[in-house]
């Protein structure tokens, strides 16, 4: 019998325990955690995020973990370590990564590596306090601001509060947890898959826990299934070799911008449904399990209108979530001649597009790429992965460069998997109950490489708060999402009784 379907999860001990350990050690969290947060952490500085692994693992090492630390050249190390249990009843994997986003310290109101604790947001007027000496209170609501105080540094504050609030209180832990820290995760993860295969023997769990993201906008704790993968495109489409007087030519040489604006507008519908052939094909159909769990979210669609500034349409298929069951297309950027003070009467001598494609579960990158390539030539295009020759220019009428990112595919654990039940359910409890269970995440995150290559079950836990302006300056999060975040993972590790 598998340890999910033995379970008797009763976590009011290790929960209440938590409580207790962060009301009373509140400061010494808060202060661990922003001496953390201080080490600069932007994606591709390895010499810097070599700073981080080093902190993590003397972190974890000193709470009786043991750690490895294996390192490709010119690469940010990957982290792995294991932290026992009294009889284990399982085993979860746990993946964090620790690089950021870079910063734009000019759009910060406070330096993105120098932790500040505001009373509230910003966008509330919050303003600066100190971080609290030994037995001062912290209000929940405050903020702690720095570059990847939510992206992706809190599970690591979180897990090492949980294990010392346990030990504190003498209670055992039940649930081993294996540990994968990257340092790549902002740069694309490039590689993970060829540190997994290097480590895979190490890394044998029930279940991997994404550690990333944020919990539903509501408030509520949630636990998410899978995410969308990844591919895309630039296209290019040609006019004459050179800009043109628009005076002297317009109506007679073509003008690519416009060619360009055709093509596009033959692949949606005002409505957003994508019209290349077969590109919904693929996709995995919305199942039982699906709908129960769609019937029980939240309604966010107001919200999301009013947070994000915008109104007066509605997808033909409905909500939100429905929506990210299905793929994308996505221009993300266009690009003929100059606009604004730069423009000039001129026509362009070609214009180019750059399209993302968010994948739902079962559609392949490489296929979803033809399929556009396809529509594109059955628009008349010769289609071609390189700039034209000038003979080409002369001969044919409608060119275009394709130039396709194959990325990788989504991945999505079913909602009813037995094994996520029991995480629900920790989540549930240390949520004070109204877990969400969202079937994917809209984000891409290469997921696939846990299926693939260590061939288990993943699910992604989140604890950062919903408006912690990830990516973005004023990164931010809220400390009673970093207290739900302790008495989570306190909840996991005591297991079952």
């Amino acid at each position: 019998m598998q340890w999910y379907a033995r379970s008797m999860f009763t976590p009011g001990a290790a929960i209440e325990a938590a409580r207790r350990y962060r009301t009373d050690h509140a400061a010494h969290i808060l202060r661990d955690y922003a001496g953390f947060l201080s080490i600069p952490n932007v994606t591709g500085d390895v010499a810097a995020l070599e700073r981080n692994a080093t902190a993590i693992v003397d972190a974890f090492t000193e709470r009786g973990a043991p750690m490895s630390v294996t390192q490709l050249d010119g690469v940010a190390p990957i982290i792995t370590g294991r932290l026992p249990a009294v009889e284990a009843t399982r085993t979860l994997g746990v993946y964090v990564h620790y690089d950021g986003q870079p910063v734009d310290s000019d759009a910060w109101l406070s330096g993105p590596f120098e932790p500040v604790l505001r009373t509230a947001k910003i966008e509330q007027d919050g303003h600066t306090i100190p971080f609290p000496d030994a037995g001062g209170n912290v209000d929940p609501d405050a903020r702690i601001y720095a570059r990847g105080a939510s992206d992706d540094k809190a599970p690591f504050a979180a897990i090492l509060g949980a294990v010392d609030a346990l030990d504190t209180a003498g209670i055992e832990r039940h649930t081993e947890l294996v540990f994968l820290f990257e340092g790549e995760e902002e740069a694309g993860s490039t590689h993970l898959r060829e540190y997994m295969q290097l480590i895979g023997d190490d890394l044998h769990v029930d279940l991997w826990l994404i550690c990333d993201g944020p919990v539903h906008p509501t408030g509520r704790p949630q636990v998410v299934f899978g995410v969308r993968g990844y591919c895309g495109f630039e296209l290019t489409v040609y006019g004459p070799e050179r800009e043109l007087h628009s005076g002297h030519f317009g109506n007679w040489v073509p003008n690519p911008a416009h060619d360009l604006a055709r093509v596009l507008a033959t692949c949606k519908d005002d409505s957003g449904n994508v019209l290349i052939d077969g590109f919904y094909d693929s996709t995995r159909p919305v199942d039982d399990a699906d709908r129960s769990a769609i019937a029980d979210l939240p309604p966010v669609e107001e919200q999301y209108r009013q947070d994000l500034g915008f109104g007066g349409h509605e997808p033909p298929d409905g909500t939100y979530i429905e929506q990210l069951l299905r793929p994308t297309f996505n221009i993300r950027g266009i690009h003929a001649a100059n606009t604004g003070a730069g423009a000039r009467n001129v026509i362009p001598s070609q214009a180019t597009v750059s399209v993302d494609i968010r994948l739902a579960a079962g559609n392949d990158p490489a296929t979803m790429l033809e399929l556009v390539a396809d529509h594109i030539r059955a628009l008349g295009y010769i289609v071609l992965d390189r700039e034209p020759t000038a003979k080409e220019r002369r001969t044919h009428r409608h060119l275009a460069r394709f130039l396709p990112d194959v990325g990788y595919p989504a991945s999505r654990t079913p909602v009813d998997h037995p094994a996520a039940n029991v995480i629900a359910a920790a989540a549930d409890a240390a949520g004070d109950g109204g877990v969400v269970r969202l079937p994917t995440f809209g984000g891409s995150v290469p997921l696939h490489h846990f299926s693939e290559v260590l061939d288990a079950p993943v699910v992604i836990l989140p604890i950062a708060n919903y408006d912690n302006n990830q990516h973005a300056a004023n990164e931010n999060l809220r400390v009673g999402n970093l207290w739900y975040g302790i008495d989570l993972w306190a909840a996991l590790l005591a297991g079952e009784a």
